[in-house]
């Protein structure tokens, strides 16, 4: 009961002061143990490739830094990414215990352990349920911030069915990211710098903001070392002024 109540109250609020940008997706819960994952998705070709947007921390933290009770995306700007794109097959994935807190949630799966094994796992899982929703081996995974890393993670396990990765302002070097801005290493985690090697082979592009200071273009260029990979959008910030982006992205297929 208590599982409804949330799906209820949560799928209520995502539309509270504005209509859910989702809202002409299906919206399917994925049971991904040890979580219950919340996905919205759109499938008009069975059979094509499928795009998955993969969110990023969400509400993770306060404004002091302190962790939040519910990792729940306060932004749209994934959400809308996603309902925009006109490619025949997409769908958005949320983060453990984002919109749904069922299943084994617990503070660490958005903050110390917020790519742990366990994560990367049960995220693995929900992307091959929505492949297998389209009827399709192949998929391409765009991870925001942190969700960057997820679709990183997922990438070099799959590298044959991964058609392409693409970031925007992603978190690629877990530690690199954590000295940046003064804090602990993520301990519980994984980090996509210790298989760099494997990932460099998956087709990729990364997206960074000139003006981001959560996630700066530096540190995506220094994991990439490939300047024709990264590309920086001189006026954006942590979510924010990509705009210029969006026809590129959509014509990825």
């Amino acid at each position: 009961m208590r599982y409804f109540f949330i799906l209820l109250l949560s799928l209520v609020c995502v539309g509270c002061a504005h209509r859910n940008p989702l809202s002409d997706f299906r919206f399917q819960t994925v049971t991904a143990p040890p979580y219950i994952l919340a996905s919205w998705y759109q499938i008009t070709q069975p059979g094509e490739p499928i795009k998955i947007y993969i969110e990023g921390d969400g509400n993770a933290f306060d404004s002091n830094g302190v962790p939040t009770d519910n990792p729940t995306p306060t932004g749209e700007f994934m959400r809308r990414l996603a309902a925009e794109d006109p490619s025949p097959n997409v769908a958005y994935l949320g983060r453990p215990c984002q919109y749904l807190q069922a299943g084994a949630c617990s503070q660490k799966d958005w903050t110390t352990g917020r790519f742990s094994n366990q994560v990367i796992d049960s995220m693995d899982q929900s992307v091959r349920a929505l492949m297998k929703k389209a009827r399709t081996n192949q998929v391409i995974l765009i991870g925001f911030s942190g969700g960057a890393q997820v679709a990183g993670l997922i990438a070099v396990r799959h590298p044959n069915q991964v058609k392409q990765v693409i970031t925007i302002a992603g978190v690629l070097d877990v530690d690199a990211w954590a000295d940046y801005h003064g804090d602990p290493k993520l301990v519980d985690s994984l980090n996509l710098k210790n298989q760099q090697d494997s990932f460099s082979k998956i087709p990729q592009i990364h997206y960074a903001g000139g003006r981001d200071d959560v996630v700066p273009a530096k540190l995506i260029q220094d994991f990439v070392k490939d300047e024709n990979l990264v590309v920086v959008v001189p006026k954006a910030s942590h979510g924010k002024g990509f705009d210029s982006i969006y026809d590129a992205l959509y014509k990825v297929r």
